[in-house]
């Protein structure tokens, strides 16, 4: 190699160190102005990498450092679940392997490392993408201020805590750069490779890729146009190059997608709504710094922030003479097309799969920064030295956006004077210093000096420009504290340790809480719960677990609401709670308290560790247990009477009709109110501006349980208190709520008060006490137990058990979700499983004692395995004839 070829190399290995250094350097600064700890108190969980992700990064560690056969299938997964569609959305990313040096209260830092990470990496990658696409000193010159602009662009930091995106933008490039090889050299490999990984490391976001890859080709083909033969041969190639990548990786989508289809699949759209979501031209107040906002991250416009720089540079290509009309019309449409997606509805669901994203809308609007950033250093590099009408131009289009934000403040909440002015000083600075780059040729040494000052100058602004974004979008958000989720997990580690510790060999149990930090603590802890919050969370559970009074939500169960009766159904054997139920609901970051369960008191002691109690539940009927014929029958539910649906369920596997639940009489205190309509009516305050407040008052309680049944009307309208004690929020409830008010306290008073908020009108529609009759409840479910299923074996992936099947109940039901993926053998000979209650797994038996081996294997993974195996076969011919 000569001294020459050397230099070379060294220059390009310190150019795309500085591409991955900027973002790296930038994120960091921003981080410690943020006091992230180690810096600080603060972490990055907030929003759903604090309620989801982070419990996912901790069931990622325990698969692959304990429990690899979690990959498939987990009960640590709610109830128990599929895992594969929960790998495909959330943990493939090769960037996770960096949590496995972070146990502990150190994940959180683990999770700050990935991300910057990946915004480094996101740097290195776009500038890959240009340097070999645009090949110039000038494209050189302006990838510094493009290593900043593009990792940090609006969407990264609106999504900075949906980790799994992030990888999406190193792919991306890549992705783009396989087309352009295809289309230079004929050679497909490069792009299905890229398309194979993207799909590989988060399918969701690869398959926006995959849509703007379209796009991406139609334009780059145009720009190389070769005639309408050469076209249509690369199109072919484009399509099957495609195709193969997303066939590589067969053996993660098939499973993936039968994961999916019945969890989050459930709530795709049954018809396609057309309309225009709000007025297209609100969507530039997002190139503002800082257009963020609470509201604005769960149901707001698309964030398009990407720096002055890339505006400029994305008028100039339309105003640069040297590109051709046809390259800036196939561009003008593609512009036209991404900026339709981003206001009419039925391209916005296009992108998302047809579902409207819950939460964090317009997830697809990376692509146009991305688009942005290749039309803005086109245009840079194209334009050559742009005369003044042109830079008029490139100057009074974002001017001109900019004032007409300043003259409508006042319909965006999230924008403010000071945010537009600072946005219009950056615009004009870098405007100027741009300009002066552009316009300065390079006939001597003293205009290089002058232009390269032009050009840092560039760089430097956008650098802070950037950062200044980043700090005013991180000031939006909460962030949960080192201190609160270290204490939180090391405490509830300790007590599941010991509940494992001193379970039985092969007894299968899950564990309630009254009090968590997410939905995912089972997965964070590892243990069997029954809480869950993920995109793959079985539909059919879900609804089930609805129609018993469960807060749920779309891809959410949050068992806050339960009874002796469900605790017995679901074999919740065991349950933690403070030692103080009541002295807990005033907030403790050890114990934050998410339900209120004085019925457990009739649950037995068995340990103490600090404030938290350890009970053990006699009633938990096991993971199986012989069930009547009528659990196969579709389940009669009440959408206004829980009890009777608690009732149905129980009744169903007995095959009896029994009432569980009782309604009592009570009487009522009403101060400042009074109820229209009866009972059940509306409840008016009559002085607004003075509180309100309606007392029930159940006097002479003896031991039973009492419950007070109440919709969602009454819990997000009012604030409830028992006994002066507020109970714990309760979350999203489409069925009316069982909150347990009293238990094991005979001869007392309760007093539940109800207290309006802002003396708004609250409806106390299904408002009713009941009595769970305890002694009928234990003499049925102890009659179920008679005949439990014994666990021989339990395994990740395959249980064995015995069962005594009576004539009357010749159905084994388990609570283990149903799932084509479990196979049955009934004394060595396979037989089909069917669904019980709607929701769980159950096998028709016939009387007497049964040996019952129960296996799980993903459903379409062989399918997927074949499709990939003859992928790779094609990818191997192919490669040995293109290289």
């Amino acid at each position: 190699m000569t001294s020459s070829a050397k230099s070379d190399k060294k220059s390009t290995a310190l150019r795309y160190g500085l591409y991955f250094l900027i973002p790296l350097l930038t994120m960091l600064a921003i981080f410690i102005i943020q006091q992230m700890f180690p810096f600080g108190k603060h972490t990055l969980l907030t929003y759903d990498l604090n309620e989801q992700y982070v419990d996912f990064y901790a069931f990622y560690r325990d698969t692959l450092l304990h429990h690899p056969s979690q990959f498939f299938y987990s009960f640590t997964n709610g109830l128990g679940g599929e895992t594969v569609g929960l790998w495909a959305y959330y943990l493939l990313s090769p960037f996770n392997l960096i949590l496995l040096l972070t146990p502990g209260k150190w994940l959180p830092v683990g999770i700050m490392i990935m991300t910057l990470v990946k915004f480094s990496f996101a740097g290195y990658a776009i500038c890959y993408f240009l340097d070999h696409v645009f090949p110039s000193k000038r494209t050189r010159m302006f990838l510094p201020m493009v290593a900043v602009v593009y990792p940090l662009m609006g969407w990264t930091l609106a999504n900075q805590f949906n980790v799994m995106w992030l990888d999406v933008l190193i792919l991306m490039p890549f992705v783009l750069y396989g087309i352009e090889k295809l289309i230079d050299t004929d050679q497909l490999l490069y792009f299905a490779i890229f398309v194979g990984l993207t799909l590989l490391i988060n399918f969701y976001m690869g398959y926006m890729v995959c849509v703007f890859a379209c796009l991406y080709f139609i334009w780059a083909a145009v720009r190389k146009w070769n005639g309408w033969r050469s076209f249509g041969k690369r199109a072919g190639k484009f399509a099957f190059g495609g195709i193969l990548g997303a066939a590589s990786v067969g053996f993660l989508l098939f499973p993936a997608y039968y994961d999916i289809v019945h969890s989050k699949g459930q709530y795709m759209m049954q018809s396609l709504p057309v309309k225009i979501e709000y007025a297209p031209w609100k969507m530039l107040s997002k190139f503002v710094m800082g257009a963020l906002n609470d509201n604005q991250v769960q149901n707001g416009l698309p964030n398009l922030f990407i720096g002055s720089a890339i505006v400029i540079g994305f008028i100039l290509y339309f105003l640069a003479k040297k590109i051709p009309w046809r390259e800036k019309l196939a561009a003008g449409l593609v512009t036209l097309f991404l900026a339709a997606s981003l206001c009419w509805s039925p391209l916005d669901l296009f992108w998302h799969l047809f579902q409207y994203p819950v939460f964090y809308p317009y997830r697809f609007s990376f692509v146009v920064g991305i688009w942005m950033v290749i039309l803005a250093v086109r245009g840079i590099v194209q334009i050559g030295k742009p005369n003044w009408m042109q830079l008029t131009v490139a100057a009074f289009l974002p001017l001109s956006c900019l004032m007409i934000m300043a003259l409508n403040l006042q319909k965006f909440n999230f924008l403010n004077t000071a945010k537009v002015i600072g946005t219009t000083v950056f615009f004009c600075l870098i405007m100027i210093a741009l300009s002066i780059a552009l316009l300065t040729p390079l006939k001597t040494k003293k205009q290089l000096t002058v232009k390269l000052i032009a050009v840092l100058a560039v760089t430097i602004l956008s650098i802070i420009e950037m950062g200044a974004n980043a700090q005013l979008t991180m000031k939006v958000f909460q962030w949960t504290s080192e201190k609160d989720y270290a204490a939180f997990t090391s405490s509830l580690d300790k007590n599941v340790a010991w509940i494992q510790k001193h379970a039985a060999k092969n007894e299968f149990y899950r564990i309630g809480k009254t009090y968590q930090r997410t939905e995912n603590d089972s997965l964070q802890a590892g243990y069997n719960g029954i809480s869950n919050f993920s995109s793959t969370q079985r539909a059919n559970v879900t609804h089930l677990m609805r129609e018993l009074g469960q807060p749920t939500f779309t891809g959410k169960v949050n068992y806050t609401k339960g009874t002796p009766l469900t605790d017995a159904l679901f074999d919740l054997q065991y349950f933690l709670s403070p030692v103080n139920q009541y002295n807990n609901l005033t907030g403790n970051n050890v114990t934050p308290a998410s339900s209120y369960r004085p019925d457990i008191s009739y649950y037995t002691p068995v340990h103490k560790r600090g404030d938290v109690a350890t009970y053990s539940n006699p009633l938990a009927m096991g993971l199986g247990f012989a069930a009547n014929r009528k659990v196969l029958q579709p389940l009669s539910t009440s959408p206004t009477d829980t009890t009777a649906n608690q009732d149905a369920v129980l009744n169903a596997i007995t095959g009896k009709n029994q009432q569980f639940f009782n309604k009592v009489g009570y009487s009522i205190e009403a101060v400042n109110c009074h109820l229209e309509g009866g009972a059940n009516g509306i409840l008016v305050t009559d002085d607004k501006q003075q509180p309100s407040s309606y007392t029930v008052i159940i006097k002479n309680t003896n031991n039973l349980p009492y419950y007070l049944q109440m919709d969602s009307n009454i819990l997000w309208n009012a604030n409830i208190t028992v006994n002066g004690n507020s109970l714990p929020g309760v979350g999203n409830i489409y069925q009316p709520a069982l909150v347990n008010v009293a238990a094991n306290i005979a001869n007392t008073t309760v007093k539940i008060q109800i207290n309006p908020t802002n003396g708004k009108d609250v409806a106390l529609n299904n408002f009713y006490v009941y009595q769970l009759n305890l002694d009928k409840l234990q003499k049925s479910v102890y009659k179920v137990k008679e005949n439990q299923m014994n666990l021989l074996h339990l395994g990740k992936l395959k249980l064995t058990g015995t069962v005594n099947v009576p004539s009357s109940q010749d159905i084994l039901m388990t609570t283990i979700p149903y799932s084509k993926g479990w196979h049955v053998k009934v004394d060595g000979e396979k037989v089909k499983s069917q669904k019980a209650l709607g929701a769980f797994l159950a096998v028709p038996m016939s009387p007497g004692k049964h040996l019952v081996k129960f296996s799980f294997w993903p459903p379409l993974l062989n399918l997927g395995i074949i499709v990939s195996l003859f992928a790779w076969t094609m990818i191997y011919l192919i490669f040995k004839k293109e290289y």
